[in-house]
């Protein structure tokens, strides 16, 4: 999920996701419930944005007899009924990691959501048994599920951003010119502290990776652009294959792009596009790309 645009998540897809119970999987996929529906008033709302406000109505809603679930039966209503409840216990007595959260500027990332996962299970960890109410939550249990939740997606994450084929991917700065490492280091830190200035990317709570931030529509095509433009300034010494490029920015660039399209942006004839005129589909990227570099 890639939130940060001005774009709406698809209002039918919500409703399918809705009513079909998807958001009530686990506690991934209900906080990304509260990421889409605050994601949709922060960028369309004309009123103040007030985060206690949006998660009091949430944690209500939460909290509603849950009847037009009666369609479902057993375990999936049972499920359904569980993560609610869980999340609804959170806003109502932890809602400081929520607004934490949804105060981020990289709200809509993995990242985001993975770090909240780790603060909840650290609280929870902090309550004896007693304090939880709702005979519909076992603490051990969640405790338990938050565990296996934060490993699997930690593995997912590690695992996309590694390319097939490309067991040993190296330093992105080895990519760069210069007489040694120590140079190469130098100026890759460089790129890094334009890169951020210019909020191409924030900083994440991993030591030395980072959050795309630019504007998610093309975003690819803003890093296969700023490749084009280091190879064109004469910043780049090797020119691996597109997997290795797209495995090199993926070791230190956090994104939701897909994988295969994104190795695509790296493809000979797909960078020969940047060589382009102002009104032709890349010129908006490799200019901003140009602008950016320009005294680097």
């Amino acid at each position: 999920m890639n939130l940060h645009s001005n774009t709406q998540y698809p209002f039918l897809k919500y409703i399918i996701e809705e009513f079909s119970g998807a958001f009530y999987e686990n506690d991934f996929t209900s906080l990304n419930r509260i990421l889409i529906l605050y994601h949709n008033r922060f960028s369309f709302t004309v009123q103040r944005n007030d985060i206690s406000t949006f998660l009091a109505a949430h944690e209500q809603g939460l909290s509603e007899p849950d009847w037009f679930y009666f369609y479902f039966w057993g375990e999936k209503r049972r499920r359904i009924r569980q993560v609610r409840s869980r999340t609804a216990f959170v806003i109502r007595h932890n809602p400081g990691v929520l607004i934490t959260l949804l105060s981020r500027k990289d709200y809509g990332s993995e990242q985001a959501v993975l770090d909240t996962l780790r603060s909840i299970l650290g609280w929870l960890q902090t309550l004896s048994a007693e304090v939880v109410e709702d005979k519909t939550i076992d603490p051990d249990d969640w405790k338990s599920e938050l565990k296996q939740l934060i490993a699997q997606t930690m593995k997912s994450s590690q695992a996309s951003r590694r390319t097939v084929g490309t067991p040993d991917i190296g330093k992105f700065h080895e990519l760069l010119t210069g007489t040694d490492a120590a140079e190469k280091i130098v100026k890759f830190n460089r790129l890094k502290v334009i890169l951020l200035k210019e909020q191409w990317i924030v900083a994440s709570n991993q030591a030395d990776t980072y959050t795309f931030f630019k504007d998610p529509s093309g975003g690819r095509f803003y890093i296969a652009g700023l490749y084009y433009v280091l190879c064109e300034k004469g910043h780049v010494e090797k020119k691996p294959e597109a997997p290795q490029v797209a495995a090199l920015y993926n070791s230190w660039i956090m994104h939701n792009f897909e994988l295969s399209s994104f190795v695509k942006a790296f493809q000979p004839h797909e960078l020969a596009k940047f060589d382009c005129r102002k009104g032709d589909t890349r010129f908006k990227y490799v200019s901003e790309a140009r602008l950016l570099l320009r005294d680097f």
